[in-house]
This record gives structure tokens, sequence and C-alpha cells, in this order.
């Protein structure tokens, strides 16, 4: 059944603590939860110094200029700088840039790992806006998705790395290629008061009222191994699916996948993370958004009931909602959506163990980037 309202956790021993204790303990001293704007990170990552700008940034700094300094220093190869006495003693290794998958096709999440023993900063510039990556032993990694519809061809991916003096290991540039899927197409009639609900500016409003707490770098992962799916239910609608209402022209694609079922069937958080947001709009009903960190999170709506509140911190399984038909819906059903830097992606990848990008997989450098290394070649 396809249904039209998805338009869109006196000591002897070591103490194994849970996922929901330790990022309740992160909550309450304001570590690692460094929530940014997207494409806006309050470390500039292309700073001639990322070390010395990350510590004197201040709040009245303008975001504006920061942003076009980065730009401008990722299009260059940096000059050279002093090396300190340390690094020109023990050099560091060549970074190995990975991008998984590519090419890629529309709907995917693309994951971007940089291996570099020994290096402090990382950052990625895709589509005109600058990303820090985040730091996880000798790892920095970044999500990012493709939309459903984005256009296909090659695209401009660069990443750039520095040392722990400020010095550039690392500028390559590479390309990827983003392939199309044909979508299917559903051609849906929507009558009585539901059909209000198909003015674009409802649609709008509805994006606007959520986008805000799906947009956030929080600078940590919550999460670790393969989502569960939200709900026991059957799946009724997939994700990508082009939509046309009463007749009309394609005018939006479903933003993610449905699962069937009876209202108040249990809703359970897919993963670990922190609740970002909770709240009604009149195309999606009640709904509640998770921030699994690393620009990670995940929608539920057309809820009946909503169990969580903002700044709860919920482990995978956790029961966060119950199934419902509020909004723009002709049944009872989950909407769930999967967001990856503001984009809404397919979310059957995240809970497919062969498909998960999976950020802490081992890797062959026999799979690296081959690209040049600008700073090298300059």
């Amino acid at each position: 059944m396809t249904h039209a309202g998805d338009l869109e956790r006196v000591v002897t021993g070591p103490v194994r603590l849970s996922r929901r204790t330790v990022l309740r303990a992160l909550v309450s001293a304001g570590a690692g939860m460094l929530l940014t704007a997207c494409g806006g990170d309050g470390l500039d990552p292309f700073a001639p110094n990322p070390q010395s700008s990350a510590s004197t940034t201040t709040p009245d700094d303008d975001p504006a200029q920061q942003q076009a300094q980065a730009q401008q220093i990722a299009s260059e190869p940096a000059t050279s700088e002093p090396i300190s006495e340390a690094e020109s003693a023990d050099p560091l290794p060549a970074p190995l840039v990975y991008v998984l998958p590519n090419p890629v096709s529309q709907g995917q999440t693309i994951l971007l790992v940089v291996e570099a023993p020994g290096a402090s900063v990382a950052s990625m510039s895709w589509q005109g806006q600058t990303f820090s990556l985040l730091r996880n032993e000798n790892r920095f990694l970044g999500f990012f998705g493709i939309d459903a519809n984005a256009t296909v061809g090659p695209q401009s991916l660069s990443v750039a790395v520095w040392g722990p003096g400020g010095e550039q290991l690392l500028w390559q540039e590479t390309v990827i290629e983003i392939l199309a899927v044909e979508w299917t197409v559903d051609n849906l009639q929507i009558d009585g008061p539901n059909a209000a609900l198909l003015q674009p500016a409802i649609r709008q409003a509805d994006q606007s009222a959520r986008q805000p707490f799906q947009t956030r770098l929080t600078s940590q992962l919550h999460w670790l191994g393969v989502f569960d799916p939200p709900t026991k239910g059957d799946i009724t609608a997939l994700y990508g699916e082009q939509r046309s209402f009463n007749g009309g022209p394609i005018e939006e694609y479903h933003t993610g996948i449905d699962f069937g079922g009876l209202t108040g069937s249990a809703v359970t958080a897919a993963n670990s993370g922190i609740v970002s947001w909770t709240g009604q709009t009149r195309r999606r009903g009640n709904g509640i958004i998770i921030d699994h960190g690393g620009g990670v999170f995940t929608g539920y709506y057309h809820l009946s009931e909503v169990l969580e509140n903002t700044g709860a911190v919920v482990e995978q399984g956790d029961l966060i909602a119950r199934m419902g038909a509020t909004g723009l819906a002709t049944g009872p059903h989950l909407h769930w959506e999967v967001v990856v830097r503001g984009i809404t992606v397919n979310p059957l990848p995240w809970i497919r163990l062969l498909e998960f990008p999976d950020p802490h997989q081992e890797l062959n450098p026999a799979n690296a980037l081959t690209s040049t290394n600008l700073v090298q070649s300059s």
C-alpha cells in the first residue's frame, strides 16, 4: 500500500558503560557536542594554520568572510612554510584518501575516509561547501548524501590535510561520477481536506520547520554498526519514487521508506543518538528527528504519539514513538528517513550489512585515490 503522506543506551575491575551513559555525560559536560551549520563549521579548515585559527575564532568572526577565505585557499596549493625541528626529524606518512563508493548512484551516501596518522586537521570541499572531517584515531571521516534527483555526471571533490605544526600534508582533487537511477513513478489521487496539503507553500513550510534540526554537524559519531529497521511492519513504499498528484506533473519524490502497520505500533530508534527535534507539521504530522553524529540524522513521521523530548539520549532499539496517520497520510504507517548533511538519501543501505557505509571498515591501500597530491607537485 502506498501512502501519499510521505512526500517527503569498591571497583575491582574495568567498567563497561552503555552508550546512553556516555552520551549523557558528554551532553552534561558540553564535550564533543560542537553543533555547527552545514557548510560553515566553526573550524576554518583551509586556514594556513588550522590549530591557531581554531583557538582564536570568536563568535564575532564573520562566517561569510571565513567561508570565502576557505574557498580561496582550498583552490590553491599551499605555499611552503617553515617546518619545525620535530616535524623534519620525523616526517608524517603520506595521507591516503578513500571515496566509497565511486562511482555513486543517485540517492546513495558517500563515505570519505582519510588515513592520516599524526595529522591534526582534514577537510573536504564539495559542491561549493567546505566541511571539517571528523577525527577518529588515525582516520578522518566525512559523510555526504546524493539527492535522488541529483545532476548526473562528474562532480569535483577536494580534500586537504594538515600536520600538527600547520604544515599542509595533502591537497588532492578527484572526480566523483554520479550515475542515474530509473525511479518508479507513483500517480496518486488525493481528495478531500488532504488535497490542500499539496500546496507548494505548505510543503516548503514543512521543510523549513525541520531542516535546521537535520543539517547540523555533531563532531563525533554516536553509533557503532549497521542501523536497525525502526518498526516491524512491512515496507510499503520505497525511497526515490517520483510522485504525481491528481494527474499533475511530477513535482517531488518520496524522501524515505514507508512501513505499514496499525496505529499505536512501536517505533524504535534505528541507532543511538540524541533527539534533535520533536514537533508537528501539516504535511508530516507528528515527528521526531534523531542526531546520530557526523551529519547523519533519522526522521520518523505520521506518528500518533511521540515518547521522547528534544535533547533526550536514546540507544538503538529504544521505544521513541508510536505509529499513526497524522499529517498527509492515507492510513497508519511510518515514514522513515535518513538525512546526510541535509540531503535525504536511500535508507535501505543503512540497514543492510553489506551496503552499510561503515566508517570502521578495513581498507586496502591499493584502493586509495591515485590522483596527484597537489601540495607535493607544486
